[in-house]
């Protein structure tokens, strides 16, 4: 069809052209829609990966430049940088670090979270855990055509 054809024909038309645009009314626009903007966002991230890339090369550039000057500062033009160090925990072996924990009861070590895919087994297993209950999180699957 023309151009001509496609357009509104009245100023209500054109509006509820643009509001669909915006805020669509019908699952088939708003799923395009959304699939638009995952593809979009696909574009962005690519952008994104590829800056990370760099600037992780760069990176270990300046620390290695940084260590090789023996110094922690550096200053250029519109940035300066410096390395700040902080001490984090490594395990290296859980079969030991588990079993003292327990004992020492120091919980307060370890990020309070539950393996979703554990849970979902013991479940399965018919399997009750005190102080936990299952919580159906809704998403939506997104695929092109």
């Amino acid at each position: 069809m023309s151009e001509v054809l496609d357009k509104p024909r009245t100023r209500k038309q054109a509006v509820a052209a643009v509001t669909e645009r915006i805020n669509p009314t019908t699952l088939g626009a708003a799923t395009d829609k959304m699939w638009k903007l995952r593809e979009e966002k696909r574009v962005l991230e690519a952008q994104i990966k590829t800056i990370e890339t760099s600037m992780k090369e760069l990176e270990g550039t300046v620390f290695k430049l940084l260590d090789a000057q023996d110094t922690r500062k550096a200053e250029g033009k519109s940035a300066s940088v410096s390395i700040t160090e902080s001490v984090v925990a490594n395990v290296e072996n859980w079969d030991a670090f588990w079993p003292w924990l327990a004992k020492t009861k120091n919980f307060h070590l370890v990020q309070k979270r539950v393996s979703d895919p554990g849970m979902r087994e013991l479940w399965a297993l018919g399997k009750v855990v005190p102080g936990v209950q299952p919580f159906t999180k809704r998403t939506l699957a997104l695929r092109s055509l």
